[in-house]
């Protein structure tokens, strides 16, 4: 990708759109993904010292539904929503609450993977928020986008 499109949210119109304070004047097409962030604090390097900059938490996601020269209407990106759909995900059949409790009884969900991390050392995630007017957010590739 080239260099990466860099803007603010100026408006918020719903729950599933917004606004960003950049256009097609600054590259943004139609489609292009943008992660929504916040800066969360300065990082520095354990041997050094030096400033490595800030970390991200990511917001959420959006997609350019509306470019114009200086702003674009941007909708709620859901990368899952805008994959190909298989032959055996269209056939699956709604699970019951009871199929779905049996099916965790039985190991059917797998608790998330945990490091080995000394514990004295946790800074804890910082609470960041819901997207708000001036976030920062940033084009990015559908491909980086996690579901």
């Amino acid at each position: 990708m080239a260099t990466p499109v860099e803007g603010k949210v100026a408006k918020i119109l719903d729950e599933q759109t917004l606004i960003l304070n950049v256009g097609s004047a600054q590259g943004v097409t139609q489609g292009m993904v943008f992660c929504v962030f916040a800066p969360v604090e300065e990082v520095k390097d354990p041997d050094t010292g030096q400033p490595l900059g800030a970390w991200e938490a990511v917001k959420g996601h959006v997609q350019a539904a509306h470019p114009q020269e200086r702003l674009t209407v941007c909708r709620a990106y859901n990368p899952a929503q805008n994959r190909p759909v298989s032959a055996e995900e269209r056939s699956a059949q709604v699970l019951s609450a009871e199929m779905v409790e049996v099916s965790k009884l039985r190991g059917g969900l797998q608790p998330k993977s945990k490091l080995n991390v000394d514990r004295t050392q946790l800074s804890g995630m910082p609470e960041i928020g819901p997207i708000q007017v001036g976030d920062r957010a940033r084009s990015v590739e559908e491909a980086d986008v996690k579901t």
